[in-house]
């Protein structure tokens, strides 16, 4: 996957399995905030320094991986048992909101400051990590 477009097209036809509406909730919610804000932050150090050094190597693999578990820092608590139409319908809705924002994105909890190529990448990235996740589990 390269856009976000790839994203819905791949989300499209998935069936349960467990864990995965919880994911795409989650991906959705990671969309939502680099829109609204999120909620807490990594230390500095992390946002200027280490957090943007570990985005451009996820980009230049083209793969993200981190722990597909963890919840976004100081996150609305998603429900575990959440259907994978709800998720995805999250998702969907959270991706076309990303399209339609005219405005500046709010810095990412541990990414830092970030343009639209570089949000947009790192979210396919996200629900990618997360689809082969919900392969193997």
């Amino acid at each position: 996957m390269n856009t976000l477009a790839d994203v819905e097209a791949a989300v499209a036809g998935l069936g349960e399995r467990p864990g995965l509406g919880w994911a795409l909730a989650h991906c959705a919610q990671s969309i939502e905030y680099s829109l609204s804000g999120f909620p807490a932050h990594r230390s500095w150090l992390v946002r200027t320094l280490i957090g943007p050094r570990v985005l451009r190597r996820f980009m230049a693999k083209g793969a993200m991986r981190h722990d597909t578990q963890a919840p976004i820092p100081g996150g609305a608590a998603i429900d575990a048992a959440t259907s994978v139409e709800a998720g995805r319908q999250r998702l969907l809705t959270a991706i076309a909101r990303f399209r339609a924002h005219e405005g500046s994105l709010a810095p990412h909890f541990a990414y830092g400051a970030w343009s639209r190529a570089q949000a947009e990448a790192a979210h396919v990235l996200h629900v990618e990590d997360h689809l082969r996740a919900s392969e193997r589990a």
